[in-house]
């Protein structure tokens, strides 16, 4: 056959040549369980990703005020739009629960470019507050698809015995993005002085994490994800075993088998032990400058302060966790810790704290954070997997949505208790236009006296009305604790090193079998 020929023919010539250079856009399995240098550098990749997004999603605390005002956006239509994009969002969470069957990389690469397209060159365009909750409805969406590709991810290429570590390093995430979304807005508001800034910082940002893993994201191929890793070693039977055809997977019914009171329960009493969290990620510029008086730039910067312990205890606590072989007694330990560091705060409540007394609090309470979760997280994938490792993304769909969920309640509920905050929000103009009069020697027009009295009245109840939402989040960190003896795995070190020994010997012994 004549070359010219044979180069147009499907599948031959230069037309397979050019399908091969790209699948690396859509094919991204990989055939072997990487070791060593390799599987940390893609667990690095995947946790740079998850911090972006969350970076992405976290802006908006970090400028609330400034979009509240420009917008014209009440307390009240910013927290009940925020509780609909994130009840959607929980709906964009049980999607992602077919990466068992399609598949984590493709999901978080194109997810990750689409968010940080709208981010960047949408949300800055927007007028109207209506637009802006559609597009932050949008942006939510995909992000509860992506922050349970993530996770998957991460635990595809982590073994039970560095599980914890692994989960570390993905909680530095949500810290790490509250970080940069609170430090960014502290260094450039004052050059800057547009929110739009920020969301154009962020959406760039994410699109330059998109492009590289756009090259570098890889995940593994079913066969292999879909067994569960005790340790490194493990690797050689996981390999022959799917080379063998030898892996029996059961897809059939994935909700059903996992909707299960060890999988939901526990999922529950993680979500709502977390609500103070979702309350600072969402609001620490209300309530730090209406209960203490700090400025936005000196609340963000205290809640700069509180992530960036929160990552350093993530980066180093699960090795910690992982040495000892067990999780229940970690994520006990961090639900009493947060739960102490809570009641702390109340306590200040009404006084006059100082700038470095706050930073020290909210830094132990947001290592509290981080001191029940990155257990929690290896606890719960490990619950999964003892189900069937083959469903870890709907695992986590399911608990994505569940916390999700909570926090559309938690966002529809809080200014229907801290009612004080809707006022206070929009005060600054009003006390600014005061305040000229009076420095010009005029009167004050009784509308804005009235006004002014509205404010007076809310900022003398508003400190009330907070301390009653973080005695509930008090609770709700009790109900966590309350639900850890219901997740696979030992108390105690003796028995959890007994079970590892016993794994070590039938592996021995499969591996010898196959072998014959």
């Amino acid at each position: 056959m004549d070359s010219t020929v044979r180069s147009t023919l499907p599948g031959t010539g230069t037309e397979a040549s050019a399908r091969r250079r790209w699948a690396f856009l859509i094919d991204r399995r990989l055939d072997r369980y990487p070791t060593g240098g390799e599987r940390y550098a893609r667990l690095v990749l995947a946790v740079l990703a998850t911090v972006v997004i969350y970076y992405e999603q976290y802006t908006l605390g970090a400028v609330s005020t400034l979009v509240s005002q420009q917008l014209g956006m009440s307390f009240l239509f910013l927290t009940t739009g925020l509780a609909v994009a994130n009840l959607l969002g929980a709906f964009g969470s049980l999607a992602a629960g077919l990466a068992d069957r399609l598949g984590r990389a493709n999901i978080v690469v194109y997810g990750m470019l689409v968010v940080g397209a709208v981010t960047a060159f949408a949300v800055t365009q927007v007028q109207d507050k209506w637009t802006f909750m559609i597009l932050s409805t949008i942006v939510a969406i995909m992000e509860g698809m992506l922050l349970v590709a993530t996770p998957a991810l991460v635990r595809d290429f982590s073994p039970q015995m560095g599980r914890a570590r692994a989960m570390g390093f993905w909680n530095v995430a949500p810290p790490a993005g509250s970080l940069l979304a609170s430090a960014v807005a502290a260094l450039t508001l004052g050059s800057l002085v547009s929110w739009q800034s920020q969301f154009r910082i962020a959406g760039i940002a994410g699109i330059v994490v998109a492009l590289i893993a756009l090259v570098w994201m890889k995940e593994l191929n079913p066969a292999l994800r879909d067994q569960a890793a005790v340790s490194e070693e493990d690797r050689e039977l996981l390999e022959a075993r799917a080379a063998r055809g030898e892996v029996n997977v059961d897809l059939a019914h994935p909700w059903r088998q996992l909707l299960k009171v060890d999988v939901v329960v526990p999922a529950v009493g993680f979500s709502i032990a977390l609500l103070f969290y979702y309350t600072i990620v969402g609001f620490a510029p209300v309530l730090f400058t209406t209960v203490w008086g700090f400025d936005l730039a000196e609340a963000n910067s205290v809640i700069a302060w509180a992530w960036a312990f929160n990552v350093l205890l993530s980066l180093t606590y699960g090795a910690l966790v992982d040495r000892f072989l067990v999780r229940k007694p970690w994520i006990l330990g961090g639900a009493l810790l947060c739960i102490a560091m809570q009641i702390v705060l109340i306590t200040l409540v009404g006084g006059k704290p100082s700038y470095l007394t706050l930073a020290i609090i909210m830094a132990v309470l947001a290592t509290s954070w981080a001191g029940f979760a990155v257990p929690w997280y290896a606890a719960f994938t490990e619950t999964v997997e003892a189900r069937n490792p083959a469903l870890t993304a709907t695992g986590l769909a399911i608990w994505a949505w569940i916390i999700r969920v909570v926090v559309f309640l938690s966002f529809l509920i809080v200014p229907h208790v801290v009612t004080s905050a809707n006022t206070l929000v929009a005060a600054e103009p009003y006390v600014a236009e005061a305040e000229r009069l009076q420095a010009a020697g005029q009167a004050i027009p009784p509308d804005l006296a009235a006004k002014l009295g509205e404010i007076q009245q809310a900022a003398a109840v508003t400190g009330d009305q907070w301390r009653l939402w973080m005695w509930i989040a008090v609770v709700c960190a009790v109900g966590l604790a309350a639900t850890v003896p219901l997740l696979r795995g030992r108390w105690s070190v003796q028995k959890a090193r007994a079970d590892l020994a016993e794994h070590e010997r039938r592996r021995a012994e499969e591996l010898a079998a196959l072998g014959g």
